[in-house]
């Protein structure tokens, strides 16, 4: 069972699956800054190290808080190396407890590499794996971030062909745009009622389904994939025949991973990384706020 404690960013090192519960104001980033540097220092090569968050905005400012981290900490451990006093910061006077040089090195060496730190959004993390690994996935095609026209271009079609002399239809246009818009942008949620609904239920069912069937045929057609598309793509991936090789490629690519924000993560993603990253050889922090989930007004059981 799970044990909840307070975290000592000094203490020993997580392994394994560990969730870091952080609210506002309680120091999320820099303690996530100071953990990179922390796996860093001890020997943990920058481009073992992935970091994971939600927003391009996020991801960039997470680049340069554990750059900035890696810098302050490599300065202070050289300052002690030529005989001052380690400064008055709980992660140096740790570092400058033992193995000051090895772990100098390791900073100084990563400083160097910076380039190579993975810093991603879950769905730049995807396309990465996707493509860059080389995995056999039908992942090629424009990225698209907004289908909205496309949708309502697939949603008057099945509209008018369902409806077009109908002069009393059962759902509204505006009705069947929300239906849409909901079984799309909720891709892997089960439609309910089941096939066998009848009725005004049973119409909106089979609407939503043939909105999603129309509209994965015509991305198809168009070259065009969603940020969806390639989280669903990965999964898939990760539970096909191939899924166990494909994550021990993955665990030997990234050996510490930190996701931020871990509180929006959808069951899509939370999917990936534990297929790919929750075992007992490797190390997977999730840092988030359960308050703050953005899926808390949907029911969702974040904690």
């Amino acid at each position: 069972s799970a044990v909840s404690e307070p975290f000592d960013v000094c203490g020993p090192l997580p392994t394994g699956v560990t969730v870091l519960e952080a609210s506002a104001g309680t120091g999320k980033t820099w303690t996530i800054a100071a953990l990179a540097a922390r796996y860093v220092a001890e020997g943990t090569p920058l481009h073992e190290l992935l970091l994971v968050t939600f927003t391009r905005m996020a991801t960039g400012e997470l680049r340069d808080r554990v750059r900035e981290r890696l810098v302050s900490a490599e300065q202070a451990l050289d300052r002690v190396l030529a005989g001052e006093a380690p400064a008055d910061d709980p992660l140096i006077r740790l570092l400058a407890g033992e193995d000051v040089e090895r772990r100098h090195a390791n900073l100084a060496k990563a400083l160097a590499d910076f380039d190579a730190a993975t810093v991603a959004t879950i769905h730049g993390f995807c396309q990465e794996v996707l493509g860059g690994l080389g995995i056999a996935a039908d992942v090629e095609g424009e990225l698209m971030e907004d289908v909205t026209d496309l949708r309502e271009e697939v949603v008057d079609d099945l509209y008018l062909r369902r409806f077009l002399r109908d002069d009393r239809p059962a759902i509204s246009r505006d009705d069947a745009g929300r239906v849409a818009r909901i079984a799309v942008e909720n891709p892997v949620a089960p439609i309910e009622p089941g096939e066998d609904a009848t009725g005004l239920p049973g119409m909106r069912r089979r609407l939503a389904k043939a909105v999603r069937d129309e509209l994965a045929v015509r991305k198809k057609r168009a070259g065009i994939l969603t940020y969806d598309d390639l989280l669903t793509e990965l999964d898939e991936v990760l539970r096909g025949e191939r899924g166990v090789e494909v994550a021990r490629r993955l665990r030997a690519r990234w050996k510490v991973v930190l996701v931020d924000e871990f509180q929006d993560t959808d069951p899509v993603q939370w999917s990936i990384m534990r297929q790919a990253f929750d075992h007992e050889d490797g190390t997977l922090v999730l840092i988030g706020d359960p308050k703050q989930a953005i899926y808390s007004f949907r029911g969702a059981d974040v904690y």
